[in-house]
């Protein structure tokens, strides 16, 4: 059964990434939200293998159906390394905050870990303010990432008894083993937001940055007087053309 197109991110990286921790093996989901004051941006959802994970995934874009991601409009980034952990990301253009939050949908889902994450922009007379808010809710561990029909088909455990079986090789819960974080630039102020599976708790995320229009308005305001010095100019030299011009024809003798 293929997620819908809204909850493939979550489902792949999510889910997906979970099945595959084990033998001691080090993931981090990251994501990064970035919009600058006119309300355009990036959203880039990263996964991070370590040495022990990496060997056991092979291909990082075949382990999270890059072609499927793809498919929904997401663009594969060339695999890197980064200290312990080898990247793989993919990521997202919008050129509003309608747009960015639809994608903000496809990262979680309704009983995900990102709860009513959003970008507002709010174009008022003298400031121009872009905000990110919302709340990570970690109550539901590892299993916020799953989906609701796949965890029915597989009788309740969203992991198909992945966890369970994980849990009791490591003699941890498996949820120690991935980190995940939040990155949140709005224009130029950045802000990371980290969670813990481990533990039932909420984060509130609020990342807002407001820019005087003072100066767009003094600008506005000397085109005024520009034009207001301008524009008689402009009428006076013109009526004194036509008094010149009258005056001539005037002096003209008849024929």
């Amino acid at each position: 059964m293929i997620a819908p197109a809204r909850q493939l991110l979550r489902l792949c990286i999510g889910l997906g990434l979970v099945m595959l921790v084990a033998a001691g093996c080090q993931v981090q989901l990251s994501t990064t939200v970035k919009v600058d004051g006119n309300g355009k941006g990036t959203i880039t959802q990263g996964i991070g293998f370590d040495d022990a994970a990496l060997k056991r995934v092979g291909d990082p874009a075949r382990a999270v159906r890059a072609s499927d991601l793809e498919a929904a409009g997401w663009a594969i980034d060339p695999v890197v390394k980064e200290g312990d952990l080898t990247w793989l990301r993919v990521h997202q253009d919008f050129s509003s905050p309608t747009e960015a939050n639809a994608l903000l949908a496809q990262l979680s889902g309704p009983d995900g870990p990102y709860r009513d994450l959003s970008i507002q922009r709010e174009d008022g007379i003298f400031t121009n303010t872009v905000k990110v808010s919302g709340e990570i809710d970690t109550s539901a561990g590892l299993a916020a990432f799953g989906d609701q029909a796949l965890t029915v088909a597989l009788g309740g455990d969203p992991s198909g008894g992945v966890l369970k079986t994980i849990e009791a090789e490591e003699q941890r819960p498996p949820a120690e083993m991935v980190g995940f974080a939040l990155t949140v630039d709005v224009a130029g102020k950045t802000r990371t937001f980290a969670a813990d599976f481990t533990k039932s708790e909420s984060h509130k995320v609020s990342v807002s940055s407001t820019d005087s229009k003072f100066l767009q308005l003094l600008g506005f305001l000397a085109a005024l007087v520009l034009t207001g010095l301008t524009v008689p100019f402009f009428f006076r030299r013109e009526r004194q053309k036509r008094m010149r011009s009258n005056r001539s024809l005037r002096g003209t003798p008849y024929r």
